[in-house]
């Protein structure tokens, strides 16, 4: 593997320097808009009933239109352009321990691709509009994205989510998309991670994550350790309930509340307390794929034999490449 460059990111010029500044905050301003428009509206109904009529109604239609597979032309440019300018904002880079092992491979693969953090963004660099970047390897790229279901229910988001190739995580979806040739991108510890997130560590909820493991295995579909340095600082947060107590809920209720909602309730903060992400640079490394058999119905023996494999790979990735790009004193916690 070749050397790095860790300083700080580059000066984006002309355009970019204010393009940027709409775009990357769109996407988090959209998720929290869509977090308040049922509370708010429902609130409103006590005082201010035809606001929050209007409001209610407005959104059941925009959480019932229907997805299309293809986005509107000006849509497409759009997210062409901020996913570029997002890249070099940042900068995000994606490097591999050994490119030479995906060089020709066929796939499927599933990508694990870890940690969660406030928003594990470059992830989607690995679905439709990774495409265009010279980064990620031609077998991995055009992967469909397993999200949380909680996202489809957030309006307008919920159509950008899906263009860019995120779908629903559950089995039927990821079946399916193994079963078509498709990658499967996902963060197997998901929201849970956010749960335990802390300074001078990073966290992988992983133990528990049987599912995606036996899901490959039944497909035949190699994983894919991946793991991003630098992403969990480019938010500051406050978790309500957890970092500071409210109301005395137990921290064991509010854990339980946020498993049962699919997320964590956050207070974040970027540049100037803003919803623009901190420009930490996001660096990627993929590790080598991990061959699995083709098994249907597999042992809980043997899907626990390639957890710990896959889990072994992870922890490897961070301990072998945190000095590389900066984080030397950072600590794993694998839960």
């Amino acid at each position: 593997m070749t050397m790095v460059d860790v300083t700080k990111p580059g000066k984006l010029s002309g355009w970019d320097s204010l393009a940027i500044y709409f775009a990357v905050p769109l996407w988090i301003s959209g998720l929290v808009i869509a977090a308040l428009w049922l509370p708010i509206s429902l609130i409103s109904l006590y005082y201010f009933p035809a606001f929050g009529g209007i409001s209610l109604a407005l959104l059941l239609v925009l959480v019932t239109v229907p997805l299309t597979d293809k986005p509107p032309l000006f849509v497409d440019k759009f997210l062409k352009y901020s996913f570029k300018i997002t890249k070099d904002y940042f900068p995000i880079t994606i490097d591999y321990v050994n490119r030479d092992a995906f060089k020709n491979g066929s796939g499927p693969y599933v990508i694990g691709y870890e940690p969660h953090s406030v928003l594990p963004q470059a992830i989607s660099y690995f679905g439709d509009y990774g495409t265009f970047m010279d980064f990620i390897a031609p077998c991995l790229a055009r992967s469909r994205l397993l999200v949380s279901s909680t996202g489809f229910w957030a309006p307008i988001m919920r159509h950008l989510w899906w263009w860019l190739g995120c779908r629903p995580v559950d089995r039927k979806s990821f079946r399916s998309i193994l079963k078509e040739g498709r990658n499967v991108a996902l963060c197997p510890g998901g929201v849970q991670e956010c749960l335990h997130m802390g300074a001078g560590k990073e966290v992988m909820y992983l133990r528990k994550r049987h599912g995606f493991v036996k899901l490959a295995i039944e497909a035949g579909a190699p994983l894919v350790p991946t793991f991003a340095f630098g992403q969990t600082e480019v938010y500051r947060y406050v978790r309500p309930f957890i970092d500071v107590p409210l109301f005395f809920v137990p921290r064991h209720r509010a854990f339980s509340i946020a498993r049962r909602i699919g997320y964590v309730p956050m207070l974040i903060s970027g540049w100037l307390g803003t919803a623009m992400p901190h420009r930490i640079p996001i660096r990627v490394i993929v590790g080598e794929p991990i061959s699995v058999p083709k098994q249907d119905s597999p042992p809980p023996e043997l899907v626990q034999e390639y957890l710990d494999k896959f889990i072994d790979a992870m922890v490897a990735l961070f301990e072998d490449n945190k000095v590389r790009y900066g984080y030397k004193h950072l600590r794993m916690e694998v839960y």
